[in-house]
């Protein structure tokens, strides 16, 4: 918490001067107190936060990761596919040769 004026100790530790028109003491003390609760549980909850951020970031690597993956298989697979139309292709073309060749022999 080092970017609060105060911590949970210095509240708690906080002495109060009394003048002649005072303080009730009791008041002052049970008011610190619902601030230190509030301090307390505030900083439960940015601790609660921040586990919750490392797992999300966590989560986020393995997706990316994970993404990438993907994308190499589908580049592989893509690249697989375009060698067998290229080959399909070659064999049409030889077909159509074989076919002309042999009509214009004939």
């Amino acid at each position: 918490m080092e970017r609060y004026n105060l911590t949970i100790k210095d509240i708690l530790d906080k002495q109060f001067h009394i003048d002649m028109k005072g303080y009730a003491t009791g008041e002052v003390d049970s008011f610190l107190d619902k601030i230190i609760e509030d301090y307390e549980a505030y900083s439960a909850y940015v601790e609660e936060l921040g586990q919750h951020l490392h797992r999300y970031e966590d989560e986020n690597k393995k997706l990316q990761q994970k993404i990438k993956e993907l994308e190499a298989q589908l580049n592989y697979e893509c690249d697989k596919q375009v060698q067998v139309d290229y080959i399909d292709m070659l064999k049409r073309i030889s077909n159509l040769e074989a076919e002309v060749f042999k009509n214009n022999a004939g």
